[in-house]
């Protein structure tokens, strides 16, 4: 691509510039330049030229360094998105995999209960007792399946000593 070379007149003072983007791309940043520069003009009249370009350079610098940080952030903010997806994708394929492993054992469950005779479905249900109501101070009956809890437990010397180290003592106050 060829360098195209395009004469500026910025408040007065005229630049040649060489550049690879276009002539009126060129013309509509110095446009832009001199607009800012003018309105600095424009509000304090004592300010030179030389100062308007100053402060103009230092506004678009900042601009420029804030543009880049926002830049970065985004491209973090998709970096971190692309990750989530990625293990979302992984998720669900586990989750499609576990699926076809339990249609599969359905399957051999469903093929196991026809070869034994009669379906679950046929097979009464187990008789539900009425339960007496809990008299406070009493003890509580518990089922003994899936249930890992004891209403008194049986706690022997070494371990009391050891739950009552981590104890808070009011003695020691």
């Amino acid at each position: 691509m060829s360098k195209n070379r395009v004469k500026l007149n910025i408040c007065g003072c005229e630049c040649v510039i060489s550049s690879d983007d276009s002539e009126s791309y060129v013309r509509s940043i110095g446009d832009e330049v001199e607009k800012a520069m003018d309105d600095i003009t424009g509000k304090n009249e004592r300010v030179s030229i030389t100062m308007a370009a100053v402060i103009t350079a230092l506004r678009y610098c900042d601009e420029a360094h804030k543009s880049a940080g926002g830049a970065d952030n985004l491209r973090s903010q998709i970096k971190d998105y692309l990750e989530d997806s990625s293990h979302a994708r992984m998720e669900a394929e586990e989750a499609r995999r576990e699926i076809e492993r339990l249609k599969r054992e359905i399957q051999t469950l469903r093929a196991r209960l026809s070869e034994g005779g009669e379906p679950a479905a046929d097979k009464p249900a187990p008789e539900v007792r009425a339960q007496k109501p809990v008299v406070p101070g009493s003890p509580v009956q518990r089922p003994q399946a899936g249930s890992y809890s004891r209403v008194n437990p049986d706690i022997t010397a070494e371990q009391e000593g050891f739950m009552s180290f981590f104890e808070k003592k009011n003695d020691e106050q």
